[in-house]
């Protein structure tokens, strides 16, 4: 085997397969299929043919160095009869016969057909329809349930029902953004609820255009299934579109989990930049000395086209204020922050013919490039050698009579048997006849404004044929296009893999948790931790910043302001509590009894070798209010030190979660702050930090790192709560071992060796 060969099933094989020899081969022992397509394999009497296997070899391995080696055809060959086992016991367990797994089936079956019944011509109207969209904007908000195009039926099929079940809940009265949050798999929709802003066309994928341009204000839609996945849509709100649009800004970060202190401190900063440009301030300047969009804050602020960008709905309203070139909104609040948005261009949305080139360019890279119905039919009619038969038509059209305008016809006597038995038209040697015809009305009529019965038969006649040729077409979809059926049977076959695997494995391994455990306890050894380190990581905005951190970190306490007292008031030489300096303890008492984790410092100052008595005398006086105010000495500290005759006051915090929003009041970036348990190959800052216990400090560019190694944490067993995913999984996978050993036991499978072998020497045509 080689070993750079992995798992290339294709999404009707993403769950994990066992590898290993599943089969012997044999001597060909029975017939094949067809001359076109001999059997490969037989599981029982199910016969699996050449074509089958070697469409989703080349489909997995066309692009790979190993194509056609005789290693990855072995490889592929056991992979391929383990799934395949699989989906024989699953028929044999009756799966295909449930009628959910039928209309399952089903449902999957009609997208499949669609491409192969539409038409990929380009059509100008298309180009018209995106200019006038151009025109307008909507609104709109959608929750995503991930599911891409080459997803597995199953993987489609749980996609598609879990956007119902949310449809439903939003149906049963839940609001659609709260929905949006919870559940939506669009990463944005945590900070956005789902709300996608304003749009126009070619922004979004056709088929979400298509929805939102076509739904009422207010209406909800969906499931809508895109490249992405499955969209439930709701539409909020439609507008005039502005032209080609282009703005500048100033931002100033700011996060809904910042204090209440630093988001004040941040609209303080917003709101004297807003002032500053009022009053004549530079825009260049003041965005490149402030902005903390360090995208934008060197090149002026500017931002990308609003036609190229969905920015957020609080921004765009506050651009709708901006009439003139350089006009400057007040300050606007988004999830990044608060923005003094500036008018840069402003442009009407220009004249079709100006559009046009570049209009019809991105419509014909588009899926909307699809021909009208009728371009179509005249296709399938050419195609299945239509032919009509106008006299039986005629005859057919003179005994429908006025009835019909309010859906009242019936067979009458006028309709006789050889009037029904006329051949209406033919496809090929297929004859259909007058009476299909009828069938079809009667079956089909509606009340209609028309006045024209001719008028109002040649379009039930219109829809009868196009119904017939689509009808006719999709008979023949399997064998007109091998890709289809080769897709139709994956998905068939996916779905039942599925199912029997949801029963058989993943269903066992979870709803047994003594089993999972002794599992677990069985293979311990597959669950254990390496050797570890436990880290704490500072990163500090300059060298004072690091040497307050240190302090932090060695003393456990660091200074806070949450008073303007800096200092108590006395007379030079005297010890006498002035009002002033009672009002000014009672508020340090305060302050002191709203947070236990503060304590206060006192800094006696006096000249050198003087005021003795006098320092004495004022710790006594500061020490008795104090304690007569229940304040707890050890919350009372006093220092010593030279100067003008003064009493400094500080404060100091062992609150020391609060150290880093502290910091950070007065900018963001001051210090940061993260922690982890790191193995010895997954270390940051590569070899700056040793795999041991110890404190590092370190510059990383301009920024001052001090990296807190608390703890080794030697290997060992990973607790079973802490390993339960993995544990899950590796059970599963035990359990579809021991279930596919019981598969190759109960099933007799058989492999074409001469048919194999024309396989290993195709190798040497490529």
């Amino acid at each position: 085997m080689l070993n750079n060969i992995s798992l290339k099933l294709s999404w009707i094989f993403f769950l994990p397969l066992i590898l290993g020899s599943c089969s012997t081969t044999l001597t060909s022992k029975k017939q094949s299929v067809s001359e076109a397509s001999p059997t490969l394999i037989f599981i029982d009497d199910h016969a699996i043919s050449k074509e089958n296997f070697v469409y989703l070899y080349e489909k997995n391995y066309k692009q790979d160095s190993s194509f056609y080696t005789t290693e990855s055809i072995q490889e592929y060959l056991d992979l391929f009869i383990n799934f395949k086992l699989k989906v024989v016991e699953a028929e044999d367990l009756g799966y295909d016969t449930l009628d959910a797994f039928k209309n399952e089936y089903k449902m999957y079956v009609s997208q499949l057909e669609e491409p192969y019944l539409t038409e990929s011509v380009f059509n100008d109207s298309l180009v018209k329809q995106a200019y006038e969209r151009q025109k307008e904007e909507v609104r709109a908000a959608h929750i995503l349930i991930n599911c891409t195009e080459d997803a597995s039926p199953e993987d489609t099929l749980t996609a598609y029902n879990k956007a119902l079940e949310i449809l439903e809940q939003y149906k049963s009265g839940k609001d659609f953004s709260t929905l949006a949050f919870e559940f939506s798999e669009d990463p944005s929709a945590k900070q956005n609820k789902g709300d996608l802003g304003y749009f126009t066309s070619l922004q979004m994928v056709y088929p979400f255009e298509e929805a939102a341009f076509t739904t009422a204000v207010g209406e909800v839609v969906g499931p809508i299934r895109t490249q992405f996945g499955y969209h439930l849509l709701h539409v909020t709100d439609k507008r005039e579109r502005y032209g080609t649009l282009q703005v500048q800004h100033i931002m100033i970060k700011s996060s809904s989990r910042a204090s209440e202190e630093i988001r004040k401190e941040q609209i303080k900063t917003i709101n004297n930049i807003y002032d500053s440009l009022q009053n004549g301030g530079q825009w260049d300047v003041l965005c490149k000395t402030f902005s903390e969009d360090k995208r934008t804050s060197t090149t002026k602020g500017i931002l990308p086209s609003v036609n190229e960008v969905r920015f957020p709905p609080s921004f765009l309203q506050g651009i709708e204020s901006l009439k003139n070139i350089g006009d400057i909104s007040k300050p606007v609040k988004t999830d990044f922050g608060w923005h003094i948005i500036r008018l840069y261009k402003k442009e009407p949305v220009k004249p079709y013919d100006v559009m046009y080139a570049s209009l019809e360019k991105k419509v014909k890279r588009d899926s909307r490039s699809s021909t009208s119905k009728q371009q179509f039919v005249e296709k399938l009619k050419r195609d299945n050698q239509f032919v009509e038969f106008p006299e039986n038509k005629t005859l057919a059209y003179s005994v429908i009579d006025s009835t019909l305008f309010e859906a009242n016809w019936k067979l009458n006597d006028e309709v006789t048997p050889k009037t029904q038995k006329k051949t209406l038209f033919s496809l090929g040697k297929k004859k259909v006849i007058n009476n299909d015809f009828f069938n079809f009305i009667l079956e089909n009529q509606k009340r209609t404004n028309q006045d024209s019965l001719a008028l109002l038969l040649d379009q039930y006649y219109d829809r009868f044929v196009n119904k017939v040729l689509i009808e006719a077409e999709r008979e023949q979809l399997p064998t007109k296009y091998p890709e289809f059926a080769h897709l139709s049977q994956e998905y068939k076959d996916g779905l039942l893999l599925f199912r029997v695997m949801e029963d058989s494995v993943w269903n066992k391994a979870t709803s047994d948790p003594v089993a999972l455990e002794n599992y677990y306890k069985n293979n311990i050894n597959d669950y254990q931790f390496e050797d570890r380190v436990d880290i704490d990581i500072y990163n500090t905005g300059s060298k004072e910043l690091e040497k307050e951190t240190l302090l932090m970190l060695d003393s456990g306490y660091y200074k806070v302001l949450p008073t303007d007292i800096t200092s108590l008031y006395f007379k030079n030489g005297s010890s006498y509590l002035y009002k002033s300096t009672i009002g000014d303890l009672n508020n340090i008492t305060n302050t002191l009894n709203q947070n236990n984790q503060l304590f206060v410092v006192f800094d006696i100052q006096m000249p050198k070798n003087s005021g003795t008595v006098l320092k004495k005398n004022r710790i006594k006086k500061i020490t008795a209010f104090l304690q007569k105010s229940k304040i707890d000495t050890q919350k009372i500290q006093f220092v010593e030190s030279e100067g003008k005759q003064n009493v400094g006051v500080s404060f100091y915090s062992t609150q020391l979660s609060n150290y880093i929003p502290t910091k950070n009041q007065i900018s963001n970036l001051s210090v940061s702050f993260e922690k982890g348990v790191f193995t010895k190959d997954k270390l940051p800052y590569g070899n700056q930090i040793e795999f041991k216990k110890g404190r590092y400090l370190f510059k990383d560019n301009d920024r001052y790192i001090i990296a807190v190694v608390k703890d080794f944490l030697p290997k060992g067993p990973k607790p079973f709560e802490t390993s339960k995913g993995a544990v899950i999984a590796d059970y599963q996978q035990y359990i579809e071992k021991t279930w596919l050993d019981e598969l190759h036991k109960k099933h007799n499978v058989q492999v074409d060796s001469a048919i194999l072998n024309s396989l290993y020497e195709h190798k040497k045509a490529i």
